[in-house]
């Protein structure tokens, strides 16, 4: 995702809008399949030769349940605010870029990254995979045997007895 800003040097304070959007190639493989490009819309402003850039941008992604790894579609949105200086330019925090384009791919890839949910389930109610055999329980029962209690909690179970008195 390249913007140029050819038009911005020696014009301090100046401002032009950009309209982006590009289809992600293998940005997160094992974490995110891209279903629609990624939009991106915003400004960069010349402030005392740094590179303001301001935009706001979405996309849609498949994403697995947390619970079943059913695919889910997430809308994902995110905004930048970062500043740009050429290369050569020593400056803490800030992104460089060099000639009269600036590539703002890695900031899109970060931005993506951290707007993504911790987890996401297909539905609130999703009932998993079986620890067993591994079938979707969404899907139906799978038959499986679940009466094994954990020996490390079989000393609990005489707390739920109801047969008992406490």
């Amino acid at each position: 995702m390249r913007i140029s800003v050819a038009n911005l040097f020696g014009k301090n304070g100046c401002t032009e809008s950009f309209s982006l959007e590009e289809m992600p190639k293998d940005v997160y493989p094992d974490v995110v399949d891209f279903v629609k490009p990624v939009s991106l819309h915003g400004t960069v402003t010349n402030e005392k030769e740094q590179m303001l850039v301001s935009a706001e941008g979405n996309c849609t992604v498949h994403m697995a349940c947390a619970r079943c790894l059913a695919p889910v579609e997430q809308e994902i949105t995110f905004s930048l605010d970062e500043r740009f200086v050429r290369t050569g330019t020593v400056q803490e925090e800030t992104e460089t870029f060099s000639g009269d384009q600036m590539d703002l791919s890695d900031i899109v890839r970060r931005s993506i990254l951290g707007a993504l949910p911790m987890k996401v389930l297909c539905k609130e109610d999703c009932k998993g995979l079986c620890p067993k055999c591994g079938k979707n329980l969404n899907e139906g029962e799978c038959g499986c045997d679940t009466s094994h209690v954990d020996p490390r909690f079989e000393s609990l179970r005489a707390l739920f007895n109801l047969d008992e008195e406490v």
